[in-house]
């Protein structure tokens, strides 16, 4: 065999085994699609664990923000204090503050500390107007506030005006709209408040929001929310006179 022809068996050669085709050749099953550069394997590997790294931090932002209302599981805790209730609307007119396993709730959503004595690093306003099965439905006072384990919700209520009070010794506290209701202990979500389940409609300062319970309250919104047919004459509302509460 001459020198040139030496050189194409070699080259010949090398081809296959870069390929798989020589292994193959040498009694070994060949893999469908030829075989896989190292430098492949190196990059697929570095992908799977970037992708790997990328959903545990997901994992860990959700895990650690603040409620039910924005992902995951319901805690148990809240479920069980929700009411599925319906009320007697001349006795009742609505349901009242639950204030079982309260502080375990306020713990389960991840809600900031409140007292009435700490100096609020967030502290503001929203105005919620609720009709539930037609009727104008008012939220009661004292919502979050347990008077007899002197427990204080940084989401709670004065007076049964819809005026919902976020005070907090954290800066930047944004809860969703969610917690208003799980601090109340009443159930909220696309289909039902309470025991009725007519399908919900929600309003933010006039304008149609589909967000409900994942709705992030800032200061001075204006929410109106519907459940089942809305009433006649319905109109929801835009503003509210804050100045003359003095807030």
């Amino acid at each position: 065999m001459s020198q040139r022809q030496k050189q194409r068996t070699n080259e010949n050669k090398a081809r296959r085994l870069g390929t798989g085709e020589g292994i193959s050749r040498k009694g070994r099953r060949p893999s469908s699609g030829g075989g896989v550069p190292a430098w492949a394997w190196v990059v697929g590997g570095a992908i799977l664990v970037a992708a790997i790294a990328i959903v545990a931090a997901i994992v860990v932002t959700r895990g650690g923000s603040s409620s039910s209302g924005t992902s995951g599981a319901t805690p148990a805790v809240i479920t069980q204090r929700n009411s599925t209730a319906t009320f007697d609307p001349v006795s009742q007119g609505t349901w009242p503050p639950n204030y079982d396993n309260l502080q375990q709730a306020i713990a389960a959503m991840g809600l900031p500390a409140s007292s009435a004595t700490m100096a609020y690093q967030t502290h503001f306003h929203v105005h919620i107007t609720l009709y539930v099965d037609g009727r104008k439905t008012p939220i009661p006072s004292q919502v979050g506030i347990d008077p007899s384990t002197q427990t204080l919700a940084a989401i709670h209520t004065h007076d049964d005006t819809g005026i919902i009070h976020m005070e907090a010794g954290e800066k930047h506290f944004a809860p969703p709209l969610q917690d208003v209701f799980n601090v109340w202990g009443v159930r909220f979500n696309s289909q039902c408040i309470g025991g009725y389940c007519g399908g919900v409609e929600m309003w933010v300062n006039g304008t149609p929001n589909t967000q409900l319970g994942k709705l992030t309250l800032q200061d001075h919104q204006v929410i109106t929310i519907v459940e089942g047919k809305q009433p006649a004459g319905f109109k929801p509302d835009t503003t509210y006179p804050w100045a003359a509460k003095g807030l």
